[in-house]
């Protein structure tokens, strides 16, 4: 499981990061935000909303994912089986806003490479916890 929890609090890591520089090119109105959001068809406060929305929801992942980590490294079942049902679940919901863009406001499109990375990532997660529940029981 140290393997499950080192790739999860790099992608924590690099997603919490994502999210940190996103908020805070929201928050000093950054010019390059400012043009991608003219090119969406927004409205400055609109295209605010839908960086604010995205960067927040970024990190609140990525702080997760960090803190499921913690769990993974002490090899923990309980939170192991818990970060798979958490991670299907995300990936799960990832796939749904997918499927019902546009919204009108709080998230950028959720790219296809999102969604199918999250899935590989929860049926990863969910190999490794396996494999390592069999492990343990021999």
């Amino acid at each position: 499981m140290r393997l499950l929890a080192l790739i999860t609090v790099v992608v924590g890591s690099c997603v919490l990061g994502v999210g940190i520089l996103g908020l805070y090119t929201t928050v000093t109105g950054w010019e390059i935000l400012g043009r991608s959001g003219a090119m969406m068809g927004l409205q400055p406060d609109h295209w605010r909303g839908h960086w604010l929305g995205t960067s927040i929801a970024y990190i609140a992942i990525g702080f997760t994912f960090v803190c499921f980590a913690i769990g993974l490294w002490r090899r923990s079942r309980r939170i192991a089986i818990v970060w798979c049902i958490a991670v299907s679940a995300l990936s799960a919901v990832w796939l749904a806003l997918f499927v019902i863009q546009p919204l009108p406001y709080g998230f950028q499109q959720i790219p296809l490479g999102e969604v199918a990375f999250l899935i590989a990532f929860s049926v990863l997660s969910c190999l490794i916890v396996r494999r390592q529940r069999r492990a343990k029981a021999i």
